[in-house]
């Protein structure tokens, strides 16, 4: 029950969202007006979160935990917008580890993005857009298990490059609050690395092994949205999602929403209300949800 209650939350934002974008985009279309950009000096802006936060749990639900966790997040975003070109770069970081009491340390969340737009100006309403993406993870993950002889040995499981996804694409896309966007990547080469543990995996024709990593391509359509737009001197809302897909099947359609309100308490201090869906085309086959609120701890420049 509780995962239809966040899938019922979740496509809620996400049909405000397409309905707000719609509405944006008509009611620009309506002023049937084309304004020529401006030359525009390199803009760089970046963010740095940290959390801590200690909890304890005395017969909570007939148990009693106490545990720690750390969160750092990095953000920096470069935009350019020239009389021919526009360029906009994009990197996300996040690494966080939980520690219970009298236990040891791990990894709970592990993550590296950049994605990469060069726009063609033609001073229309949608122009030409070349996207690059890249995904990873910081830090390497070891697992135990039991060997031949019967006793625990530890083996690496994945690390950076591996898994990895990387996309290529050529579409259109649309901008509005000078450097918000959404693309349509209507011809997208999909490349994905996932670590091979089992050297007998059984492989389709688009597959192949090298070093420990399951290599597979596809050619699809693509979805990505890049918003970060200030609401008042304290609120800001950002959205960096995308979507892929090349067939209306569950192995063939790959969905990361992320979503983000951060409200600026003090000139250090956030409150994020941070919001993710992810779907990939793997086993179990199902939504993944993760929503947090959390106090935060921001070094940011503009």
């Amino acid at each position: 029950m509780a995962s239809k209650s966040y899938l019922h939350i979740y496509r809620f934002q996400i049909v405000l969202f397409f309905i707000f974008i719609s509405s944006f985009t008509q009611a620009q279309d309506s002023n049937h007006v084309i304004k020529i950009k401006k030359i525009h000096l390199p803009c760089v802006t970046f963010s740095n979160n940290f959390s801590a936060s200690y909890i304890h749990y005395k017969n909570w639900k007939y148990n009693t935990v106490n545990n720690y966790s750390f969160l750092l997040r990095s953000n920096i975003n470069y935009d350019t917008l020239g009389k021919d070109w526009d360029a906009h770069v994009r990197f996300n970081g996040e690494l966080g580890y939980l520690k219970f009491v009298d236990s040891i340390w791990f990894k709970n969340t592990d993550f590296v993005d950049l994605g990469v737009d060069v726009v063609k100006n033609s001073n229309k309403r949608f122009e030409n857009v070349f996207s690059f993406y890249f995904s990873s993870q910081f830090l390497s993950n070891y697992e135990l298990y039991y060997n031949d002889s019967g006793s625990y040995s530890k083996r690496w499981v994945s690390g950076f490059g591996n898994p990895m996804n990387i996309d290529l694409g050529y579409g259109t896309t649309i901008h509005f609050w000078k450097t918000c966007r959404v693309n349509l990547t209507f011809v997208t080469l999909k490349t994905t690395t996932c670590p091979v543990l089992d050297p007998e995996q059984q492989l389709s024709g688009n597959d192949m092994i090298y070093k420990k990593a399951l290599i597979t391509s596809e050619y699809g359509l693509g979805i990505q949205t890049f918003i970060r737009k200030n609401i008042g001197s304290r609120v800001r809302w950002e959205n960096y999602s995308r979507a892929f897909a090349n067939a209306v099947n569950r192995e063939k359609f790959n969905i990361d929403f992320r979503n983000r309100v951060i409200v600026k308490i003090f000139k250090y201090l956030d409150f994020i209300v941070d919001s993710r869906m992810r779907y990939s085309p793997q086993p179990p086959y199902k939504f993944q949800f993760r929503n947090e609120l959390m106090l935060s701890f921001t070094f940011e420049k503009i």
